[in-house]
């Protein structure tokens, strides 16, 4: 009994360590968008003296968001810092209550995702910084716990490449590897991306130029990917919702739909029927 009190509490001690950490990583890296952000950056010391930290404390957390957020960071100078606004979305004026629904949302994505992704993780950091203290470290926390997955590079890049190709309206060229046949080069405009939660995926729907029709890739499955200069346009009357209305996951009806039929005892109806179901249930 004493061993497992004593590694209780060393899970305890490093989950603690880690939150601190957190805690740290964020506050520099709020300090380096809002203070460092025009060509001068801000200096190390000041960063030390708003934090409570050490100097040195503040280089090792300014190196963990650059290699372990991938967050871009510049030098201004010795020892002078700042973050690249260039490179972030305008900040979004939210209400408490849209706060609360992007945690509601980082709690499902915590949910579904079975890897390490630093996007994920980027986001979560970001959203801690707009909530209340309380529900702030529920944020941490779930970061900390997709951040236990196994980290997979190959998708992070690829799904980087799809999403930059689907925002800017460009092609994006790829090696896919299906899970039968043999590998192959694919030439797609991105149309959307659609989260599976059945199977923990995510999907690229498109036009594959190289086969002259609409295609659904599994971005986990591309080896490689370069996004091109060549532009192209969603057409207008592309409808996602549509495209996945009678889907059943994210593979979509092309011979119909069949209307069955089920039925459910007394005790269990109440419950079946309270539910929201989606049409393909």
């Amino acid at each position: 009994m004493p061993d497992e009190d004593w590694d209780g509490d060393g899970r305890e001690d490093r989950w603690s360590r880690k939150r601190d950490r957190l805690a740290r990583l964020l506050s520099v890296a709020s300090i380096l968008y809002t203070r460092g952000s025009g060509e001068n950056g801000v200096a190390v010391t000041e960063i030390a003296e708003l934090t409570g930290m050490t100097t040195r404390t503040v280089y090792r957390d300014i190196k963990a968001l650059e290699d372990e957020l991938e967050i871009p960071i510049f030098t201004a100078g010795r020892g002078r810092y700042g973050i690249e606004k260039k490179s972030f979305l305008p900040p979004l004026p939210l209400t408490l209550a849209e706060a609360i629904v992007l945690f509601l949302a980082t709690r499902l994505i915590a949910r579904w995702s079975d890897e390490y992704d630093q996007a994920v993780v980027s986001a979560f950091t970001k959203l801690a910084d707009l909530l209340p203290q309380p529900i702030a470290r529920h944020v941490a926390a779930t970061m900390l716990a997709v951040g236990r997955a196994g980290p997979n590079e190959p998708f992070t890049r690829n799904f980087a490449h799809v999403a930059q190709a689907w925002a800017d309206g460009r092609v994006v060229e790829f090696e896919y590897e299906p899970s039968d046949g043999e590998a192959r080069h694919a030439r797609v405009r991105p149309y959307f991306l659609e989260p599976d939660a059945g199977s923990h995926n995510v999907y690229l729907i498109g036009y594959d130029e190289t086969v002259e029709a609409m295609r659904t890739y599994k971005v986990e499955r591309i080896r490689s990917s370069t996004v091109t200069a060549d532009r192209y346009e969603i057409p207008e009357d592309f409808d996602p919702d549509a495209w996945l209305a009678h889907s059943w996951g994210i593979w979509s009806a092309e011979s119909g739909v069949e209307e069955v039929v089920l039925r459910f005892d007394p005790e269990v109806a109440p419950r079946v029927r309270e539910s929201v179901w989606h049409r393909s249930q």
